[in-house]
C-alpha cells in the first residue's frame, strides 16, 4: 500500500511538471489571441478567424468516440501517449517553420499550411486524448485528480505568464514574421520538454482488456448508453448550449483592436491577462472541485462567458478587455478538463473512455457555431456574436444546476464512501 502511495506521489509531481511546460507553451500560441492576431497579419477573413475555436475543438473532439472505442484493446496507455505526443508537437515545429519561411513573402501560402497543420495537430491530439485522460486516471488518485489538473494549469499559466513577456518583446521589437516564427519555435520547446518529463511516469498496474466494439455495432452501444443515464443525456444538453456560448472567444482580440486600433503588442498584454488569471482561478477552482465536486467549476465558467460575451458587448475602453481576458484565461485553464473530471465520476471505470468520447463527440459539431460566429460578425457586426454567446452560456447555465452531482449520487447509493 505505502509502495503504490509512493507510486502515485511520484506520478502526480511529474505530471505536475509536464502539465505546466507544456500549458505554459500555449501563452505563445492560443487560439483566443495568439492565432486570431496571426491569421489577420496573413490576410485571413473574419469567417478565417471564427473557424479557428471550431477547429480547435472540432478536430480534437470528434474523432475520440472512435478512438475512445480502442483504448481498452492493450494492458498499458503509456506507449501510446509517447508516441502520439512525438507526432502531435511535430506538427507545432512545422507551423514555425511555415511561418519563418511563407509568412512575409507568400501569406495565402502560410495561411493555407498553417491551417493545414492546425488541423493535423488538433486530430493527432484528439486521437489520443482517451487513451491520454484513461493514464491519467491511472497514475493518479482519484481524491487528488481535481487538484492535479488545476495546479498543472495554474502552474502551467504561471510559467506561460513569463512567455507571455517574451512575446510581447517578440512583437514589439521584431517585424513580421519571425517574431510570430520565434515564439512557435519556443513553444515547440517547452512542449517537447514536456514529453520528456512525461516519460518518467510510472504506469505499473495493467488495465483488464476488452476487444473494441465492432464500429458496425458502436452506434447502438452510443445510444443503449445514453438512453440509460438521464443525468448524463441532461448533462450532454448543458454542454451544447454552453458551448455555442464560447462562440465569441475567437473575435474579442480581433473586435478589440479594430474598436481601438490597437497595436501588435496587446497581443502579449492580452495573454498575460489571460495567464494570470489561469494562476489564480485554476487552483483554486481545482481545490474546489476535489471538495465540493466538480459542478461548481463548471458553473463558474459558464457565469464567466456571459459576463465577458456581456462587457464585450459594452466595452467602451481598451482596459474592459482587460476584464474579459481574465473571464476567459478562467475558462480556458478550468472548463474543458473539468468537463472530463465530471464525467468521469459519472461513468464506471469501464465505461468512462466510452463516456468521455461520448461527451466529446456530441460538442464537437457545436463548435461549428464559430465559424456561423464569423459570417454573422461580417453581416451584423460583433455585438450580435456577443449577444448570442451571452444568451448561450446563460441557457447552459440553467441546464447545468439541474444536472445531478455524481459524488453526491454515489454516496447515496454507498453511505461507507463518506
Amino acid at each position: 500500500m505505502n509502495t503504490r502511495r509512493s507510486v502515485t506521489s511520484t506520478n502526480f509531481r511529474y505530471h505536475l511538471i509536464e502539465g505546466a511546460l507544456y500549458f505554459s507553451s500555449f501563452a505563445l500560441l492560443n487560439f483566443q489571441v495568439v492565432f486570431p492576431a496571426l491569421v489577420q497579419r496573413l490576410g485571413g477573413s473574419n469567417i478565417a478567424i471564427g473557424s479557428l475555436p471550431m477547429m480547435n475543438y472540432l478536430c480534437y473532439l470528434l474523432p475520440q468516440v472512435i478512438s475512445a472505442n480502442y483504448v481498452m484493446m492493450e494492458p498499458y496507455r503509456k506507449p501510446w501517449v509517447i508516441i502520439s505526443a512525438i507526432a502531435q508537437r511535430s506538427m507545432i515545429f512545422l507551423m514555425a517553420v511555415v511561418i519563418a519561411l511563407f509568412g512575409g513573402t507568400l501569406p495565402s501560402l502560410a495561411l493555407l499550411l498553417f491551417f493545414l497543420l492546425f488541423i493535423l495537430n488538433q486530430t493527432v491530439a484528439g486521437i489520443a486524448a482517451p487513451n491520454w485522460y484513461d493514464f491519467v486516471v491511472k497514475t493518479t488518485h482519484p481524491l487528488q485528480r481535481g487538484r492535479l489538473m488545476g495546479m498543472r494549469s495554474a502552474s502551467g499559466a504561471l510559467l506561460g505568464f513569463f512567455n507571455s513577456l517574451i512575446l510581447a518583446t517578440l512583437l514589439t521589437y521584431l517585424s513580421f514574421p519571425m517574431n510570430y516564427a520565434l515564439a512557435f519555435f519556443l513553444a515547440f520547446g517547452f512542449q517537447f520538454a514536456s514529453l520528456m518529463i512525461q516519460r518518467n511516469i510510472v504506469e505499473d498496474i495493467p488495465s483488464p482488456t476488452e476487444r473494441p466494439v465492432p464500429l458496425s455495432r458502436l452506434a447502438a452501444k452510443v445510444i443503449e448508453t445514453v438512453k440509460s443515464d438521464a443525468a448524463f443525456r441532461r448533462f450532454l444538453l448543458a454542454v451544447g448550449f454552453s458551448v455555442i456560448g464560447l462562440m465569441p472567444q475567437g473575435f474579442f482580440t480581433v473586435a478589440a483592436f479594430k474598436r481601438f486600433d490597437l497595436p501588435d503588442s496587446f497581443v502579449g498584454f492580452f495573454t498575460m491577462t489571460m495567464l494570470a488569471s489561469q494562476v489564480i482561478f485554476a487552483g483554486v477552482l481545482g481545490w474546489i472541485a476535489d471538495l465540493r465536486g466538480h459542478r461548481v467549476s463548471l458553473v463558474v465558467c459558464a457565469a464567466a462567458m456571459a459576463a465577458a460575451s456581456i462587457l464585450a458587448l459594452v466595452a467602451n475602453h481598451p482596459a474592459w478587455f482587460f476584464i474579459i481576458f481574465s473571464f476567459v484565461g478562467l475558462i480556458f485553464g478550468v472548463e474543458l478538463i473539468t468537463r472530463h473530471n465530471f464525467v468521469s465520476d459519472m461513468a464506471s471505470n469501464q465505461s468512462r473512455p466510452l463516456y468521455i468520447g461520448i461527451m466529446n463527440a456530441w460538442s464537437a459539431p457545436f463548435f461549428l457555431s464559430s465559424l456561423i460566429g464569423g459570417w454573422i460578425s461580417d453581416q451584423f457586426g460583433y455585438n450580435v456574436v456577443f449577444i448570442l454567446g451571452a444568451v448561450f452560456s446563460l441557457v447552459g447555465l440553467f441546464i447545468l444546476t439541474r444536472v445531478p452531482d455524481p459524488r453526491a449520487r454515489k454516496r447515496m447509493m454507498h453511505p461507507a464512501t463518506r
